[in-house]
């Protein structure tokens, strides 16, 4: 299936305008994920703008969306965060740059599980922007985005400030240097963000044990997952045993997702008089931005509901 999509792809520029018989499709930088996008779709003379993940602050990787996209007739926005203010990005960094110096002067090792693509690398990024003077260890799935990455600079906020933080980064690609890197103080960052697999449920497994080391969690931790588990109830499980965590436990703040804040800065740049549909977002969270629009800016706005047909 993987393959058969392949083939039938083809890569497609940002700002480049894209005809499927009478529609045109254009992409544009969404800032949320490397080559991650927002789309406007143009038919009949009308041009919706659906953002999906959207970050338009940016960060160490990432250049912010672009919101250069014209008079709008729909909108349809994402409401993750839109009845919640997010930590400032710079504050973020210097609590976890702060809290990494902390660990391993103490003896420690701090674990930064992470998603393999965009967080792990971001993080890198932070430490060394920061001067992080400490050892940086990366593994995982994360060790194969970075050559992904390096080999697309095009996406990158600034490719050469990013090849040199990831080519100082150690890549651990044995299991020989995996048992030998957690007996050394320093950073080690690898996947999976919510520990449901991968390098992460080793190195959570045996950090976990050892009250001078500590987890920092900077990733969304869904309902369910391990990372849920530890962060709610400091609790590990493997093996079909369930453990307390005595590694300190701490969450910072990395979202790719726009606050509420960013959200309405959204809106405030708007184009036009669009209709506006709220989606990816918990019922409350859609609905109640909804109605937030409406009264703010007299958009008609509504969070629709699954399997809604709207007519432009």
């Amino acid at each position: 299936d993987l393959m058969n999509m392949l083939n039938h792809s083809m890569n497609l520029d940002y700002r480049s305008k894209f005809g499927i018989r009478d529609v045109n499709i254009t992409l544009f930088e969404s800032g949320h994920v490397l080559g991650g996008s927002t789309v406007i779709v143009e038919a009949e003379g009308k041009r919706i703008f659906y953002t999906g993940d959207i970050n338009t602050r940016g960060s160490k990787v990432l250049r912010p969306a672009d919101l250069d996209v014209g008079e709008i007739d729909l909108l349809i926005i994402e409401s993750t965060y839109s009845q919640a203010e997010q930590v400032p990005r710079d504050q973020s960094e210097k609590e976890l740059v702060k809290h990494a110096l902390e660990v391993v002067e103490r003896k420690g090792i701090l674990f930064i599980p992470a998603f393999s693509v965009e967080r792990a690398q971001e993080i890198a990024c932070v430490l060394k922007a920061y001067d992080f003077p400490y050892k940086i260890a990366m593994d995982g799935m994360a060790l194969k985005a970075n050559q992904i990455m390096l080999k697309h600079p095009k996406f990158l906020r600034d490719p050469e400030v990013f090849k040199r933080s990831i080519e100082e980064v150690q890549s651990i690609t044995s299991w020989d240097r995996r048992k030998r890197v957690i007996k050394e103080p320093g950073v080690i960052i690898s996947p999976a963000g919510m520990l449901v697999g991968g390098s992460g449920v080793f190195y959570l497994q045996e950090l976990s044990k050892n009250e001078l080391n500590s987890i920092a969690l900077v990733s969304y931790q869904g309902e369910g997952t391990p990372g849920r588990l530890l962060l709610d109830k400091r609790q590990v499980t493997f093996g079909g045993n369930t453990i307390k965590c005595l590694a300190e436990i701490n969450r910072f703040e990395f979202s790719g997702h726009n606050s509420r804040k960013e959200l309405f800065e959204i809106l405030d740049k708007v184009k036009g008089n669009p209709s506006v549909l709220t989606v990816h977002g918990d019922n409350i969270a859609c609905t109640k931005f909804a109605e937030e629009i409406n009264e703010k800016y007299g958009f008609k706005a509504h969070a629709p509901d699954a399997t809604e047909v709207t007519t432009v």
